[in-house]
């Protein structure tokens, strides 16, 4: 029996119908699982199944999946498996991290730090006349003044010094001026660097401080420093 003209049509476009369904079934499915896809590994493999068997039911069956895009489907799942799987280790690493850290800063208490602010010597026999400083990079020469309370200035000077942080005391001074300075006196102490071609190292001044206790917040451990306030790790330069 002859098809008429009209039959073959309302055939295809049945088939037309049903494969634009299939397709929309199946892009549905797709978008509903790329939004619920979980934070495990657990449930990335959960809904990756879910996903491919929704795939597989919905697929055009003129136009099946090949194994190329089952095969990219599935690397793209061990990729973001594996992605999950290293976050969840890098945290866990991180945790332990902050927990050795923490117990490590609790053997600090009764030790003295060196951290950025505003060194003070002094020249009385049982006075301090130790200071601190840190240095960008190499100076032939870095200058070191002393301001008493009436404003009265000495200078000296530390020769080849290297970068990174460093103690001195008093008796480290070279071409003090305009001499010693005044006995029984307490200074402040400031710094300034330079080189020969004219470069000026950056100097950051450290001054000494004991630590009382050590508290510990979301963000770290918190070194408790009596009169000299608190202080986070990343401000401690050196610890002694």
């Amino acid at each position: 029996m002859a098809i008429s003209p009209l039959m073959s049509s309302a055939t295809s476009n049945q088939s037309t119908a049903k494969a634009t369904s299939s397709t929309s079934d199946t892009s549905t499915a797709t978008a509903t699982s790329n939004n619920t896809l979980g934070n495990s590994a657990d449930e990335l493999l959960n809904n990756f199944m879910t996903l491919l068997i929704t795939q597989m039911q919905n697929q055009d069956p003129t136009n099946p999946m090949d194994n190329n895009q089952l095969t990219a489907q599935l690397a793209q799942f061990q990729t973001a498996a594996g992605v999950q799987q290293l976050n969840s280790s890098v945290e866990t690493v991180g945790m332990m991290m902050t927990s050795m850290q923490q117990m490590g800063v609790s053997d600090w208490v009764g030790r003295t730090v060196m951290i950025e602010g505003d060194p003070t010597v002094s020249t009385s026999e049982d006075g301090n006349k130790v200071f601190g400083l840190s240095l960008g990079s190499d100076a032939e020469t870095v200058t070191v003044t002393l301001t008493d309370s009436a404003g009265n200035v000495f200078t000296g000077e530390l020769k080849d010094v290297k970068g990174g942080v460093h103690k001195f005391t008093l008796d480290d001074l070279e071409n003090v001026q305009p001499g010693p300075p005044t006995a029984d006196k307490e200074f402040k102490v400031s710094f300034s660097a330079k080189n020969a071609d004219g470069d000026a190292p950056n100097v950051v001044a450290l001054k000494a401080a004991k630590v009382e206790a050590v508290a510990f917040g979301p963000n770290g451990a918190i070194l408790q420093l009596g009169m000299d306030g608190t202080a986070t790790l990343g401000k401690v330069y050196m610890v002694e």
